[in-house]
């Protein structure tokens, strides 16, 4: 099986997993964690850097998980994280024609995701959690009825799903 994190893994060192649920991994350990609401097993200032795969959008309270990460990251530590792109086209024809294709959607989008993150709520929302946003990407642009797919890495607005490289350099604010 291929995982998102065999490439850090690489470098050495210890690579930890947080999940809700035991599954087999390759990580060092794997923490089993309700990321709604437990807080990270890690100590204060701890991790060089956290990976978080599309795991935002499934959260009731995403700005408690990344103060929470930000709370484990050492100072000047790194957070690349994925997420959804609201404004993907295909997102925008599902939403103009939503009676014709709900039936057809996964329902992972209807019970499974609590927010979809524009990329300028998720500029705000690192910033609250006190990060300063490094890098953005875009992974692919893929038109479905044809098959096609593009590399958008320099133009995230068109991409299916965006990737975040953001490093802690500030406090949460206090609501986070």
């Amino acid at each position: 099986a291929q995982y998102p994190i065999s490439e850090l893994m690489k470098f050495g060192g210890e690579v930890y997993g947080v999940d809700l649920v035991e599954w087999p991994s390759p990580y060092t350990k794997t923490f089993i964690c309700d990321l709604n609401n437990d807080a990270l097993p890690f100590e204060s200032e701890s991790i060089d850097a956290v990976t978080m795969g599309c795991t935002l959008a499934h959260l009731a309270k995403p700005l408690k998980l990344l103060a929470e990460v930000q709370r484990v990251l050492r100072p000047g530590g790194v957070l690349i994280l994925t997420s959804p792109n609201p404004h993907y086209y295909w997102e925008t024809v599902l939403n103009v024609f939503y009676n014709h294709f709900k039936k057809r959607v996964s329902k992972s989008k209807h019970i499974e995701h609590f927010f979809e993150f524009t990329r300028y709520t998720m500029r705000t929302s690192l910033e609250r959690a006190g990060f300063t946003l490094v890098k953005e990407l875009g992974s692919t642009f893929h038109l479905v009825k044809f098959g096609w797919k593009f590399d958008v890495e320099k133009f995230p607005a068109l991409a299916f799903e965006i990737i975040y490289v953001a490093e802690k350099t500030g406090e949460p604010d206090p609501y986070t």
